[in-house]
Parts: C-alpha cells; sequence; structure tokens
C-alpha cells in the first residue's frame, strides 16, 4: 500500500537508508526535510515500511531528494511505482520538469531512469562523499508535461 510519509516513520526510514546507500542520510537530514515541508511516500506491506520517497517542489519543477527499497523489497517494482506516483503527483501540481540526482556507480538506478524516459542532462563532479572520497552525480530530468 502507497501512503503518505510522516515523522512517525523515521525509524523506519533510517534502517532502509543505512541498508541501501553509501553515504546514508541521518535523521537530521530527514527531519530536516519534514521542517521544510517536503513530502513523501512510503510503501508498506505488513504494517513494515518497505520503500519510501522524499521530493521537493516548487513553482515549475521538483527535485527527487531520496529513494530508498529495502533490499527484501527490491526488483518487484516498488520504487519505479514510488517514482511514479511522486511524478503525478508533480504533475498534477502544475509542475512541468522533474531533476534528480544519482552516484555515477548507481547502475541499478540509472538503468531504471532510463526506462521511465529520463534523460541525462549534466553531471556535478565530486557531488556525492563516498568512504574513501567523493563520486560525481549524474543529474537527469523529465518533462512531466507527457507524462503518463
Amino acid at each position: 500500500m502507497l501512503r503518505t510519509l510522516y515523522p512517525s516513520d523515521l525509524d523506519q526510514l533510517l534502517t532502509i537508508e543505512n541498508a541501501v546507500h553509501v553515504v546514508p542520510w541521518t535523521d537530521t537530514t530527514f527531519k530536516a526535510c519534514f521542517q521544510a515541508g517536503y513530502v513523501g511516500w512510503v510503501v508498506e506491506i505488513d504494517k513494515k515500511i518497505a520503500g519510501f520517497i522524499i521530493i521537493s517542489i516548487t513553482i515549475e519543477e521538483c527535485h527527487i531528494l531520496n529513494l530508498g527499497v529495502a533490499n527484501e523489497y527490491q526488483h518487484q517494482g516498488w520504487g519505479r511505482k514510488l517514482l511514479q506516483h511522486a511524478l503525478f503527483h508533480a504533475r498534477d501540481h502544475g509542475v512541468g520538469i522533474a531533476y534528480l540526482e544519482v552516484r555515477r556507480s548507481n547502475s541499478r538506478a540509472i538503468a531504471l531512469y532510463r526506462k521511465m524516459k529520463f534523460h541525462l542532462v549534466g553531471e556535478r563532479k565530486d557531488y556525492y562523499p563516498t568512504v574513501s572520497g567523493h563520486e560525481d552525480a549524474l543529474i537527469f530530468a523529465i518533462s512531466l508535461h507527457d507524462f503518463k
């Protein structure tokens, strides 16, 4: 079941975040998103959060800030469903374009974004911290005017 993300979900979000991201967000980062009014959704299966997405929306654009699916629920289409839901939400609120950054090494995420018709529009050098330094981010965008 897809539902709105709430601050009370934080512990489960952190569990997923720590398991699936190289340098995970902290509880402080999640709390800052809640305080900023960013929106998000979770996939909940048997009262357990299987995945989440958090986005920011401005007048003209949507930024996908974080997307994570617990390891045991990966390869079941949940990431795609979360992303589609977020993009439909943004489109329905008058947003014309969505952006995201992804680690250059995250080939599974890049494959998903390309399959969903995101286009590579740039890169940010040394954007992401790693255990031993930094890694470039690839910037992808999708027009929401024709998103179906």
